[in-house]
């Protein structure tokens, strides 16, 4: 075959790279990615280039083969690439097994076959069909009819006029027993806009920020400093009301233990780092992610601080050792340094964590606790206790392995009935204690078209609506009245506000009181999310997405 004969082929021909656009035809009809016509008609045309001298055809190969990843990344409704390299480093300290398997999740069984299919029907086609003409075709078809646009390439919200009379409401998942209460909070609220386009967005997002630094919790208002007894945060890692909801267990009795229960709380973020501080920061409004990680500008802000000036000692409590992402340096730094209460090397791993290191089972962990407080405390103390057991990647060491929903629901209903049978154990112990439960985030094992599962960059309400509970135990509580549903949204401030009222009501001194009188006031906050360069908003059951603090794009995550 002569040059121009050589030449004369490939320009008319794709040769194998037509499965690659049929492949992504075929996901682009199936709604996984969208199609971005004048990259894909560049690439279609770089390709065509005939290129006789074999040097340069293999590296024309080698460089199609870059661009092609590229573009199908480009294409899908996955976070940029930049929000990798911004993980790298942390991402580089996930275990192996972990890497491959996130690996693995990016390509569902249903993609696996229906490449098989197009591989199979391109090998007959193209003896009897100009393949490369017919993909042609397709693509001028999709680059005139009317196409969902991938992740970047939708740069602007489209205007659109909201009834102003819609009530936002988040969807609950009702537990089996107690009675609802909509508590309203006396101060006013912020204006939704009624045209969303990417200026009124910014314009809500920067009065949400101006408003909440604005808010301080009634914690700090001249309290009785006499306390006889001792509060524990649960604070736990990936539990969210979407993933009880996958795993069966929005009805597990320890939900219906609580006397008071947050049906709509926004945990803010999709990370633990944040998550903890947020929770730290807890006795003023809600900080942006920029401000988490700089020190308070104001110690009224920090929940165990207004605490201690309380008279209450501060105490801490793993089941983990706490380095991954520097994550006892932002305890540290928002309550001081302080060692586990427990200490983890005398007792018996139960996982492996995603990055290797070791926790403990939450029930010795907490056995261990309750055994070493059981004795008699001169001070009363607050202590944050934090679980990462259920998180994403971990590993029960004499488990069976299973796909990661398997291992996850295992996990998580260890988690939960370790605390369903410690709350049992609080009730026999004779003690004063308030407990709040409060999940980090959620662990994302639902996934969207948007993100993996598992895969938290954007922190969807998937991810950040949690199910909040407290729960008060005492031989000398004297309960009025049924348990609590609070259905508006609420966030951290809302649980300084509570132990606030908790306080000032002396609810451990026998006197009768309702737990409606506690919820009183409580802070109400719209429902703003972050991780680190990203930032969604809940406007009227719509959600809105900004990479990059200016455009806004709709996030629809099915």
């Amino acid at each position: 075959m002569t040059t121009k004969q050589l030449s004369e082929k490939v320009t008319w021909s794709l040769g194998w790279w037509n499965i690659y656009f049929l492949l992504k035809i075929a996901l682009k009809v199936k709604g996984v990615i969208g199609f971005s016509t004048l990259y894909n008609f560049a690439f279609f045309f770089f390709l065509l280039i005939p290129v006789a001298n074999k040097g340069l055809r293999a590296a024309k190969n080698s460089i199609a083969v870059v661009v092609g990843l590229w573009l199908l990344h480009y294409d899908s409704f996955l976070p940029p690439l930049n929000r990798l390299t911004t993980q790298l480093s942390q991402l580089l300290q996930f275990d192996t097994l972990y890497l491959l398997e996130l690996l693995t999740r990016f390509i569902s069984l249903d993609i696996i076959l229906l490449f098989g299919l197009i591989l199979i029907a391109y090998y007959f086609a193209h003896q009897v069909f100009r393949v490369t003409s017919l993909v042609m075709i397709t693509m001028i078809f999709f680059s005139f009819s009317h196409t969902e646009k991938p992740l970047y390439v939708q740069a602007k919200v489209p205007a659109a006029q909201i009834a102003k009379n819609e009530i936002h409401k988040a969807p609950v998942v009702p537990p089996q027993t107690t009675a609802a209460l909509y508590v309203e909070h006396p101060t006013a609220k912020l204006k939704l806009p009624d045209i969303i386009d990417d200026i009124s967005l910014n314009q809500y997002r920067k009065a949400f920020f101006a408003n909440e630094a604005q808010k301080r919790s009634s914690l700090q208002s001249g309290l009785n400093l006499n306390h006889n007894f001792d509060i524990l945060l649960l604070n736990i890692c990936s539990i969210s009301w979407d993933d009880l909801a996958l795993t069966g267990q929005a009805t597990h009795p320890l939900l219906a233990e609580f006397d008071i229960l947050f049906e709509n709380f926004n945990s803010a973020t999709a990370y633990s780092g944040p998550a903890v501080i947020r929770l730290l920061r807890a006795s003023c409004g809600q900080q942006e992610h920029t401000s988490l990680f700089e020190s308070a500008s104001n110690n009224q802000c920090l929940l165990f601080e207004n605490l201690a000036q309380l008279g209450f000692n501060n105490e801490l409590l793993l089941n983990h050792n706490g380095e991954f992402g520097n994550f006892m340096t932002h305890i540290s730094n928002n309550i001081g340094a302080l060692s586990p209460a427990v200490e983890l090397d005398k007792l018996s791993p139960y996982q492996k964590s995603f990055d290797g290191s070791s926790i403990y089972r939450d029930a010795t962990v907490l056995k261990q606790w309750l055994a070493q407080t059981n004795q008699t405390r001169n001070t009363p103390t607050v202590t944050l206790y934090n679980s990462i057991s259920a998180h994403d990647g971990n590993r029960i060491i004499r488990g069976n392995s299973g796909s990661s929903l398997i291992s996850y629901r295992q996990q998580q209903k260890n988690v939960l009935d370790d605390l369903y049978a410690f709350v049992n154990k609080l009730k026999k112990s004779q003690r004063n204690l308030v407990v709040i439960f409060v999940p980090e985030h959620g662990a994302a094992m639902r996934g969207d078209k948007m993100q993996i599962q598992g895969m938290r960059e954007v922190p969807t309400k998937t991810i950040t609506h949690v199910p909040v509970g407290i729960k008060f135990f005492g031989p000398d509580l004297n309960i009025q009245g049924d348990k609590i549903q609070l259905n508006q949204p609420n966030s951290y401030l809302a649980i300084s506000d509570l132990l606030g009222n908790i306080i000032a009501t002396d609810v451990f001194s026998g006197k009768p009181f309702q737990l409606s009188d506690l919820v009183q006031n409580l802070d109400e906050v719209g429902i703003v999310s972050q991780n680190q360069g990203t930032t969604i908003l809940e406007i009227r059951k719509s959600s809105f997405l900004t990479l990059d603090d200016e455009s806004w794009l709709h996030y629809d995550a099915n």
